[in-house]
């Protein structure tokens, strides 16, 4: 397709990547959609706009049908841009992308006939992230959708930009995103542990709750000796989350009694 698109200096991407590849819906959906997207009068209407603001699209454009001729379609442009071959025609069609990423907000459009340009580049980019095995995605169509996406995002925020190197950045920036949204799903993978019998026998049982077992404490303390006040401070304060000063206002006591007495308790508690 357009030389850097595949993430490889300035080669060509035209083809497919040799590697086979899973069946992915999104990428059949794009292709049928495109057979008539491309040639639809409105997509026609947001490539002519473009080329009117570009004079070497505008010769693209026109360079074989003539200046009173309808010119290329948006499909014709993709099949010429695919089919470029070299250094020349690679770089004309580089520049194709530069110009439709600068001008993409003169029509919504305009950023679909980018996403059919960047399509070979996007698959490359899926087979070298291994079409996200590995990730949070259940298979290699899911992956793609990310990418996908992740694509239009990238488009959204660059309309408008004028990038010399419009290919391999766009292409770069959406692999670098997908990349980290890889890596944190196969860091999070490291951290579980998966809920097996043999994982569940070697978890230390817990047979009580943190309050149960410090009420269970308190009795122990209480039998040992330690004052019932101090006990029933502790409890009404720790166990049943009662504030000192609630507790003075129901059982009518001063608070620095309370205090006290719950000072002590602890000083009990923690010796």
């Amino acid at each position: 397709m357009v030389g850097g698109i595949g993430g490889v200096g300035t080669a060509t991407v035209a083809a497919m990547p040799t590697s086979p590849r899973p069946r992915i819906a999104a990428i059949d959906q794009l292709t049928a959609e495109w057979r008539a997207l491309g040639r639809s009068p409105a997509a026609v209407r947001a490539l002519h706009l473009v080329a009117e603001r570009d004079p070497g699209l505008s010769r693209l454009v026109h360079a074989t049908t003539g200046a009173a001729s309808p010119g290329l379609t948006p499909c014709d442009l993709i099949d010429y841009m695919r089919h470029a071959a070299g250094r020349q025609r690679r770089e004309e069609a580089a520049a194709v992308v530069r110009v439709l990423l600068r001008e993409s907000p003169v029509d919504p459009l305009v950023s679909r006939i980018l996403v059919q340009a960047l399509l070979p580049g996007l698959v490359t980019v899926a087979g070298k992230l291994r079409w996200g095995q590995g990730g949070e995605w259940q298979d290699g169509s899911e992956f793609f959708g990310e990418l996908l996406s992740t694509a239009w995002l990238v488009l959204a925020e660059w309309s408008g930009q004028d990038r010399p190197y419009a290919v391999l950045d766009l292409l770069s920036a959406i692999r670098c995103r997908i990349r980290r949204q890889l890596f944190r799903a196969k860091d999070l993978r490291k951290l579980r542990s998966p809920l097996t019998e043999d994982a569940g026998a070697t978890l230390p049982a817990r047979p009580e709750t943190d309050l149960e077992e410090l009420s269970r404490i308190l009795i122990e303390l209480r039998r040992d000796g330690m004052r019932a006040e101090e006990v029933q401070v502790l409890y009404a304060h720790h166990v049943l989350g009662f504030s000192i000063a609630e507790l003075a206002a129901v059982t009518g006591r001063d608070r620095r009694a309370l205090y006290a007495r719950r000072d002590r308790g602890q000083r009990r508690l923690c010796a």
